[in-house]
């Protein structure tokens, strides 16, 4: 089964991730999310909405899977994962988030990168937790995260790693919406129908006006970021800590 699935209504699309488990992103799961926006940009849809499956929109990196990668395919991994992340965040129709669990790191990246985050209530958490791990982000991760969080929260939201539930998530700018989990995806799609119930294709110049500075950024940053990332995820200190999360991850998994 495929990682990302498109559903096509009314004009507009659903990008179903479920890749399984925590919705985790490896190299699978980024090839699947560029083909379902190359799909969703070829189908000439006026615009998308994100969303995972179960209890998990997407829980971060597939740290089971990317910890036993040696340097040179660790590096590969995090090129593609700024190209992916470009692909989504310049996409240029209107794309809605609507997060229906767990959204933690790079999944909080994710939501972050659409236009408009609406989030479920109940024991669902969002939050960028990679300092948690000793870790930097990723340029298209950072850019992403400046351009969508408030300048007033952006510190404590990087600095302090913490996951929050809706309702804080809200104060702090990580979302927009907050809505009952039967109600997502129908709230989800009216507000994208609000976003592109208007003529003509005004919407695709105005998104590259307002996130062209970033782009730019992330595109001229990317290389020093990765090698900073690099650094940081092969130190003793990052190995320890992604291990020790890893290790409780594969006895989860255990019968």
């Amino acid at each position: 089964m495929e990682a990302c699935t498109l559903e096509k209504k009314d004009g507009l699309g659903i990008l179903h991730l479920h890749a399984g488990g925590a919705n985790a992103l490896n190299q699978r799961v980024l090839q699947a999310l560029k083909n379902g926006l190359r799909q969703a940009q070829t189908a000439n849809l006026k615009g998308l909405v994100l969303t995972g499956y179960e209890r998990f929109f997407c829980a971060g990196l597939d740290l089971i899977t990317m910890y036993e990668l040696n340097r040179k395919p660790m590096s590969r991994f995090l090129e593609d994962f700024d190209i992916v992340f470009k692909q989504l965040f310049s996409f240029p129709r209107p794309i809605i988030a609507a997060i229906n669990g767990t959204a933690t790191a790079g999944g909080c990246v994710l939501a972050l990168a659409c236009d408009y985050r609406l989030m479920s209530t109940g024991k669902n958490v969002i939050g960028l937790s990679e300092i948690k791990l000793g870790l930097p982000l990723p340029a298209s991760a950072l850019e992403i995260s400046r351009f969508s969080l408030p300048p007033e929260t952006i510190t404590y939201v990087l600095y302090s790693g913490k996951l929050f539930q809706p309702e804080e998530a809200l104060r702090l700018g990580l979302i927009n919406e907050v809505t009952a989990p039967g109600q997502l995806l129908e709230t989800a799609l009216a507000r994208l129908r609000e976003f592109t119930d208007h003529p003509g294709q005004a919407c695709a110049p105005l998104k590259t006006a307002l996130r062209s500075a970033a782009i730019i950024q992330m595109t001229k940053t990317a290389a020093d970021m990765r090698e900073a990332f690099l650094e940081a995820w092969f130190s003793a200190a990052a190995r320890h800590a992604v291990g020790s999360i890893r290790q409780a991850l594969l006895e989860k998994k255990r019968p």
